[in-house]
């Protein structure tokens, strides 16, 4: 007597697309706890507002200075030039963290934030200057992302950082069969290149001192294994069909036979 192997085929056909199924706890961001769950509270996290507000070594900065000088000065020239492109005007920090401006040549702002930098010009400036006002801010600062993700290439923001959340929300998200788990950053941190690797589906990702993307990371979205078995190019819908046409052909034979 002849076994029917249809139900087999079946089966293994099941199993197929089970194993080509990413689950949602593989896509989900920032997943809470079950404790966390549990407790049923708004979860709420300090964030230290210097925490990367600093000028560091290769940041470009974008410096507008205004005075009450009744003749023209270097800076009121700048002004005059109309140029609508802040990066147009920008100084960069050199590797000693100095910076060049008129009048008061190198001074050192390196490890200071926007606010620090701003006083301490002024405060130089108003030797030569009558009432000085600086206003200070980055520009020209990039992430590079690749891998995994809809849109990977190099992102341009005019502000000193942005969380990871924002930056993966620049390249169009994660594809489908990325690996949310090990999301890998090389970053380069003074004269040393440093890797990390961060989890984007836990919720302590919050309070992670890799959260917030430093100009110049790369971010590398490793693929999942079933990316790695080519499942993420199988044709389901074929093999849909093809299911589909099985169990209707056996059902008829079945029939057909009794």
């Amino acid at each position: 007597m002849q076994r029917n192997k249809g139900p087999v085929i079946l089966s293994l056909l099941a199993l197929l697309l089970l194993a080509a199924c990413v689950p949602n706890r593989k896509v989900m961001y920032v997943q809470e706890t079950k404790e966390m769950l549990a407790q049923q509270e708004d979860n709420m996290y300090f964030i230290d507002q210097n925490m990367d507000n600093k000028i560091r070594q290769g940041d470009e900065i974008y410096i507008r200075v205004t005075s009450d000088d009744e003749t023209q000065t270097n800076f009121s020239q700048q002004a005059n030039q109309n140029v609508h492109d802040p990066s147009l005007l920008s100084h960069t920090v050199d590797d000693g963290g100095f910076i060049k401006l008129p009048y008061i040549n190198r001074t050192k702002v390196s490890g200071l934030t926007l606010l620090e930098a701003s006083d301490l010009i002024e405060a130089e400036l108003s030797q030569y200057l009558l009432n000085p006002s600086v206003f200070i801010r980055f520009v020209n600062n990039k992430v590079t992302i690749l891998g995994e993700v809809n849109r990977p290439g190099v992102y341009v923001f005019n502000y000193k950082s942005v969380n990871i959340l924002q930056a993966i929300g620049y390249a169009g998200d994660i594809a489908v069969f990325g690996d949310r788990n090990h999301v890998l950053i090389v970053r380069e941190e003074g004269e040393y290149r440093s890797k990390y690797e961060i989890d984007l589906t836990r919720d302590d990702l919050l309070t992670s001192e890799l959260y917030m993307v430093k100009s110049n990371d790369i971010i590398y979205v490793k693929p999942l294994n079933s990316k790695k078995w080519g499942l993420d190019v199988f044709p389901y819908d074929l093999l849909l069909s093809i299911a589909s046409l099985s169990i209707v052909v056996m059902t008829f034979m079945i029939n057909y036979v009794r």
